[in-house]
C-alpha cells in the first residue's frame, strides 16, 4: 500500500526532485504567453494514480518490494520506496513531460557519475527489463513516464546559517558541477525554458500580470538586459548547465557537508555564467545582507573555474535577471492558473535592493572583491558618492568647480557607462559617438580587472624595479617603427606634448613652434600656444607660427619655418594630429604630413606626431596614424586613450633624442608609469590585438561613412561627409548661402542628444559634426546613429 505520513508532503527535506517550472514554449511578444495547458507543465494536473495497485506495479517492474511513502511533488507524484535493501525514489512524471527531456536528464546523470563520481547525484535504477523508464497509465487514462532513482539522504541547508566558508563551498560546488558537464552534449539541451535567464527578454509579456507597483523595477531590468546584457552574453562561454543550484535542490548532513544534488529539470544549454548567477541569486534571496555575502559565492566558483572578465562583469545583471524572472513567471502563473510557488516576494525584495545600490556599482564591487580586494568603508557598492538630484548636483558643481563648461544646454547627468553606451541619472541610455578616450568602450572588463587587481597588489612609482612599466614599454615599442626605442611615461596627453616640446628644445636649441590653425595639443603653459582652438582669434605668441591644415598647401610649413628663423627663434618642433581633429577632421593627408615633416627637418626641427586622438587604431588602417602614411616623425605622443581613460600617457622616441634629455635634466614623473596605470595600458594594447580592433574599425567606419552619405543625400544644409576609420565629420552650412552654420550645428547636436545619441562639434567655425565613438562601435550601432541624424536634420 501507499502511506502518507502527517506533514510529510510539506517537508522540504524530502523535496528531492522539485521538477522544473518551465514554459514549454517561449512567450509571444505580441499576445503574451501563448502556452496552452499542454505546453505549460504546471498547467497539467499531476498523474492520477491507483495507489492501491502501485506497490505491486513497482515490485513487478523494478523488483523492489516495500512500502511506498508519498513525498513532495509539485507537478509529479514522488514516493520513497522503503525496502529491506534500502531506500529508493519513485518518480512518476507529469504527463506533459516529453521523452527527449527525460533522456536529457538521465544522460546527464550518467555522464556526471562517470566523469565526477565525487559529486553526489542520484543514479537511475533500470527496470527489470533494462528500460530506464516505463510508461504508466493513470486512472483517468493519461500516460506518464516513471523511473526509479537511488535515494539521497540529507536535509536542505539553513541558508541563514551559512557562513563565508559554506558560501564559498557552494560556489565551488556550482563550478565543479559546471566543469563536469563541460563535455556533455544532448539534442534536447536546447529545449527553451523560461528559467533560462538568457531568455529573460521573452518574459516581457508577463509584465501585464505583475502588480503595477512592481512594474517599473522590472521594466528597468528588462530594458537594461535587452540593450546591455543580451548582446554580451552571445560572446561568452556556453554549455549545458544545471541551472538551479538553489537551497531546495541541495542536501547536506548535520555538519553541512554536501550529500546530494537534485532536480535536473531546469538543465539547459546557456551561458556558463548564468549557472553561477542563478545559484548566487537564489542563495542570497531573502537573506539579510545577502548582497554583501554574494562575493563569497562568486569567489568560490572562481577558485574552480576562473571567470573571464566579460563573465564577471555580468554577474550582477544576471542575478537581477534571475530575480526578475521569478517575479514575472510567478505573477503570470498566478493570474492564469490561480496559484504558483511563492518565490516572488523574496526575489522582488532582493531586486529592489540591487537596483537601489545600482547594478553597475554592484558589478564593480564584485570585480573589486574578486580581483582587487575590497574596501571596508565601501562594501560591495564601491565608493560612497552622494546621490543628488540633477538640480542639486548642478548647483553644487557651480559652487565648487565654478564656471567650467558643461556639454549641452541642459547638462547631461551621467551615472554609468558600458561599451558604447552611457546611462543618465533618469535611467535613459545614450549611444556614445563622441568620446574617443575609452577606445575599448566604457568600463571595459579587461581594464577594470587589470587596474583593480594591480591596485590591490602594488601601485607605486617607476623608480623601483617593476615588471609593469617594462612590459608596457616593450609592448608599445613593438607596435612602432624600429627607430623608436625609448618610452617616457606620463599622466596625460597635455603632459606628453609638454615633455615632447622640452625634448625638442633640448635637442635643437631652438624655441619656435608650428601648429595648424585650429589645433589642440594641451592645456599646460608650454602646450597652450600649440592650441589655437583654446585661444581663438587672439594673436599667436611670438615663438609660434600657425599654418592652414590640408587641403591648404603644405608649402606654408616651410614659410613658417623661415619666419621663425628670421625672428631668431628657429624651429624646435611642429606638433601635428594626423586626423586634424580640432581643425575639422581632415585626414588622411599623407602627402601633406610627409611634406610638412620634410620642411621641419630642413629647418632643423623635430616633427612630433600627436597620436592622442588619432592613435590606438582610430583610423582603421594602422595602430598609429603616422605609420599609415609612413611619415618620418621624430617623437610620438600618446594620451589617456592609452589606458582607456585611466590617467596614463607617453612620449616615444629614439635614444639619441631621449637619453641626453633625461641625463641632463634628471627627468622623472612620480606617477608617470605608476603600476596601476601601466596595467591599464597593457590591458588596452593586449585587447586591441586579441580582438583585432583595427580591422573592425576599418570595416565599421567604411559602413558608417556610406550610411551618413545616404542619410544626408539631397539635404542642402549638409556640405560634405568624410571619415578616416572611426573619426568622421559632417559639414553643416546654411542651405541658401552655403556658409558654415554653427548655430544649426549646435541645434543638431542638441537634437541628437534628445534622440539618445551623443556627438560633438569641431572646426574653426564650429560647424562640423564630430563623430568619434569608442572603437567598439559596431555595425548594429550604425543605424541607430544615422536614424537619429536623419530625424534630427528633418526637424532642425
Amino acid at each position: 500500500m501507499v502511506r502518507v505520513q502527517p506533514g510529510e508532503l510539506d517537508d522540504p527535506a524530502l523535496e528531492l526532485v522539485r521538477e522544473a517550472e518551465v514554459l514549454g514554449s517561449p512567450p509571444s511578444h505580441d499576445n503574451g504567453p501563448v502556452t496552452s495547458p499542454m505546453n505549460d507543465p504546471l498547467a497539467v494536473p499531476p498523474p492520477d494514480l491507483d495507489l492501491d495497485t502501485l506497490p505491486a506495479t513497482v515490485a513487478r517492474t523494478w523488483g523492489l518490494d516495500g512500502e511506498l511513502v508519498a513525498v513532495h511533488g509539485e507537478r509529479d507524484r514522488n514516493f520513497r520506496i522503503e525496502t529491506a535493501g534500502g531506500r529508493f525514489l519513485l518518480k512518476v512524471h507529469n504527463p506533459a513531460d516529453q521523452e527527449p527531456v527525460l533522456d536529457l536528464q538521465l544522460s546527464a546523470l550518467r555522464h556526471l557519475r562517470s566523469v565526477a563520481p565525487d559529486l553526489p547525484v542520484p543514479e537511475a535504477v533500470p527496470a527489470r527489463d533494462g528500460r530506464p523508464w516505463v510508461v504508466l497509465s493513470g486512472q483517468d487514462g493519461r500516460r506518464s513516464s516513471a523511473w526509479v532513482m537511488t535515494w539521497l539522504d540529507g536535509r536542505h541547508p539553513d541558508v541563514q546559517g551559512l557562513g563565508h566558508q559554506q558560501l564559498r563551498e557552494w560556489g565551488r560546488t556550482a563550478a565543479r558541477l559546471g566543469r563536469a558537464l563541460r563535455g556533455f552534449v544532448h539534442p534536447a539541451a536546447s529545449y527553451p525554458i523560461a528559467w533560462d535567464i538568457r531568455r529573460l527578454a521573452q518574459l516581457r509579456p508577463c509584465l501585464t500580470a505583475v502588480d503595477a507597483g512592481r512594474r517599473p523595477a522590472l521594466e528597468a531590468v528588462l530594458d537594461r538586459f535587452e540593450h546591455r546584457v543580451e548582446p554580451e552574453l552571445r560572446r561568452l562561454r556556453a554549455q549545458v548547465v544545471h541551472n538551479d543550484l538553489a537551497p531546495g535542490n541541495v542536501l547536506v548532513d548535520e555538519s553541512s557537508a554536501l550529500t546530494g544534488i537534485t532536480d535536473f529539470g531546469d538543465m539547459t544549454h546557456t551561458a556558463l555564467v548564468c549557472d553561477l548567477a542563478v545559484a548566487a541569486a537564489d542563495l542570497m534571496s531573502g537573506r539579510e545582507g545577502g548582497l554583501e555575502l554574494a562575493p563569497q559565492v562568486i569567489a568560490g566558483y572562481d577558485a574552480v573555474t576562473r571567470l573571464e572578465p566579460g563573465e564577471l562583469a555580468l554577474v550582477a545583471d544576471l542575478m537581477a535577471a534571475r530575480c526578475a524572472a521569478a517575479v514575472l513567471i510567478t505573477a503570470w502563473r498566478t493570474r492564469e492558473q490561480g496559484w504558483a510557488p511563492a518565490v516572488d516576494a523574496g526575489a522582488y525584495r532582493q531586486l529592489e535592493e540591487m537596483l537601489e545600490v545600482g547594478l553597475d556599482r554592484l558589478a564593480a564591487g564584485f570585480v573589486t572583491a574578486l580581483r582587487g580586494g575590497s574596501h571596508p568603508a565601501y562594501g560591495v557598492g564601491g565608493p560612497p558618492y552622494h546621490h543628488r538630484s540633477t538640480a542639486e548636483l548642478l548647483a553644487a558643481r557651480q559652487r565648487s568647480l565654478g564656471p567650467q563648461e558643461l556639454s549641452y544646454a541642459s547638462p547631461l547627468h551621467l551615472v554609468a557607462g558600458r561599451g558604447v553606451f552611457l546611462e543618465a541619472a533618469d535611467g535613459r541610455r545614450y549611444l556614445d559617438a563622441y568620446n574617443n578616450v575609452p577606445v575599448l568602450g566604457h568600463s571595459h572588463p579587461a581594464v577594470v580587472e587589470a587596474v583593480s587587481a594591480q591596485l590591490a597588489t602594488l601601485n607605486t612609482n617607476s623608480r623601483y624595479l617593476q615588471e609593469a612599466p617594462v612590459e608596457l614599454a616593450e609592448r608599445l615599442l613593438a607596435t612602432l617603427p624600429e627607430r623608436f626605442d625609448r618610452v617616457l611615461l606620463v599622466n596625460s596627453g597635455s603632459e606628453a606634448n609638454d615633455l615632447a616640446w622640452r625634448i625638442a628644445r633640448h635637442a635643437t636649441g631652438a624655441s619656435g613652434g608650428i601648429a595648424t590653425s585650429w589645433a589642440y595639443h594641451g592645456v599646460t603653459e608650454a602646450t597652450y600656444p600649440f592650441s589655437p582652438e583654446s585661444w581663438g582669434s587672439a594673436e599667436p605668441p611670438a615663438h609660434m607660427r600657425l599654418v592652414e591644415p590640408p587641403p591648404a598647401p603644405s608649402s606654408a610649413v616651410a614659410e613658417a619655418a623661415e619666419q621663425l628663423r628670421s625672428s631668431g627663434h628657429g624651429v624646435a618642433a611642429m606638433l601635428v594630429d594626423g586626423v586634424f581633429t580640432s581643425d575639422g577632421i581632415l585626414g588622411p593627408a599623407h602627402a601633406w604630413t610627409a611634406a610638412a615633416a620634410a620642411a621641419v627637418h630642413e629647418a632643423g626641427g623635430l616633427y612630433v606626431a600627436d597620436e592622442v586622438q588619432a592613435g590606438h587604431g582610430r583610423t582603421g588602417d594602422a595602430l598609429w596614424s603616422f605609420v599609415a602614411g609612413d611619415v618620418p616623425v621624430d617623437l610620438v605622443t600618446l594620451g589617456k586613450p592609452m589606458g582607456n581613460g585611466y590617467p596614463v600617457a607617453a612620449v616615444v622616441g629614439p635614444a639619441e633624442l631621449v637619453d641626453p634629455f633625461v641625463e641632463s635634466t634628471d627627468y622623472f614623473s612620480t606617477f608617470g608609469g605608476g603600476t596601476a596605470a601601466c596595467a591599464a595600458a597593457v590591458a588596452v594594447l593586449r585587447t586591441l590585438e586579441q580582438d583585432q580592433v583595427v580591422d573592425r574599425v576599418a570595416a565599421v567606419g567604411s559602413r558608417l561613412v556610406r550610411a551618413l552619405c545616404e542619410v544626408t543625400t539631397g539635404r542642402g544644409e549638409v556640405a560634405g561627409v568624410r571619415g578616416w576609420g572611426l573619426a568622421l565629420a559632417v559639414d553643416i552650412v546654411d542651405a541658401e548661402s552655403g556658409r558654415p552654420d554653427p548655430d544649426r550645428t549646435r541645434r543638431i547636436v542638441e537634437g541628437m542628444r534628445e534622440r539618445g545619441v551623443l556627438i560633438g562639434r569641431t572646426g574653426r567655425d564650429r560647424s562640423t559634426l564630430k563623430i568619434r565613438p569608442p572603437l567598439v562601435f559596431a555595425d548594429e550601432h550604425v543605424g541607430v546613429l544615422t536614424d537619429a541624424l536623419g530625424a534630427t536634420l528633418a526637424d532642425r
